[in-house]
């Protein structure tokens, strides 16, 4: 789970019948187009979002890049995170935005193989911009307490970017109950779908707020929904929402087959699939198969 999910047998289908069509029909582009905004509409579902929140992307990294990227920063900023639990896809954008913009980061150190929240606020002051963190450790694999940090920040204005890697599809997500601002996720893992695709959500006041580091016309509102559209070009209107976000044409075989497993996924239900999981997690803990992790149950995801 923690590399790649399983492909479903109606999920192949769905990826044969996608090959078919494009093999002996060339490929409807206005029906390739449906295939990526029902994708959308699904996952923005599955997390508690919005459609226009969502912005289709190639994985986790170039998520937390097109955050990273567009976010108006100060030389006076900082960025906090846990560098030695992130996975890599959560570390060397921050690094990459303090080289470019003189932003200074606050590595956090791990405790027992979790990212403590108590370090984490402590590590945040009035020049915090924005905390990135994993709702689930690439590794070992623990929960953090997303609630309780977006608590924390949102009344202080910083910003809460997660990695939802290895949570999303597995774990019950509502992302306005959890308050999170942005959210950036690959389809390969607990959405059972293809390596090549993710998605980005991206809170709708924090969306309208940034501007895209690149540009096309999938990020551009236009009256015309003609992919080739141009108008005045030098007076364009960003598109609303994580929209903007998008950047020409999308992942469209990743989108039917993610397309597919999130209804197949809806269709259980991430609150019956999360149970299942923790009590999976939690049985392995009470036989002590791991003694070299001090493991409390409740504090397990995978």
């Amino acid at each position: 789970v923690a590399a790649r999910g399983l492909l479903s047998t109606g999920t192949r289908d769905a990826v044969d019948a996608y090959l078919d069509h494009r093999m002996a029909e060339g490929g409807d582009k206005a029906w390739m187009f449906q295939q990526v905004e029902k994708a959308r509409t699904a996952f923005a579902a599955l997390i508690g979002a919005e459609a226009d929140e969502i912005a289709l992307t190639k994985n986790v990294s170039e998520g937390v890049n097109i955050i990273a990227a567009a976010m108006p920063w100060r030389e006076s900023d900082n960025v906090v995170f846990c560098e030695t639990l992130e996975h890599p896809a959560n570390v060397f954008p921050w690094y990459n935005i303090a080289r470019l913009k003189g932003v200074q980061i606050k590595p956090v150190a791990p405790v027992d193989g979790r990212i403590p929240l108590e370090r984490i606020i402590e590590a945040i002051d009035s020049r915090t911009r924005l905390v990135a963190v994993a709702s689930v450790s690439f590794s070992p694999g623990f929960r953090f307490p997303i609630k309780a940090l977006t608590n924390y920040c949102r009344a202080r204005g910083v910003i809460v970017l997660v990695d939802g890697a290895q949570s999303v599809g597995v774990l019950h997500t509502d992302v306005k109950a959890l308050g999170i601002d942005a959210l950036a996720v690959s389809t390969q893992k607990g959405l059972l779908a293809l390596y090549g695709l993710g998605f980005l959500y991206v809170r709708r006041e924090l969306a309208e707020t940034i501007n895209p580091a690149y540009l096309s016309r999938a990020g551009v509102r236009l009256e015309t929904e003609h992919e080739a559209g141009l108008a005045d070009a030098a007076r364009y209107e960003l598109a609303t929402g994580a929209r903007r976000f998008d950047v020409g044409n999308h992942n469209f075989i990743g989108a039917v087959a993610v397309g597919h497993s999130i209804r197949e996924l809806a269709a259980i239900g991430t609150v019956a699939i999360e149970s299942h999981v923790c009590a999976l997690a939690a049985e392995l803990a009470a036989k002590d198969r791991f003694p070299f992790y001090r493991i409390v149950p409740a504090t397990i995801a995978v």
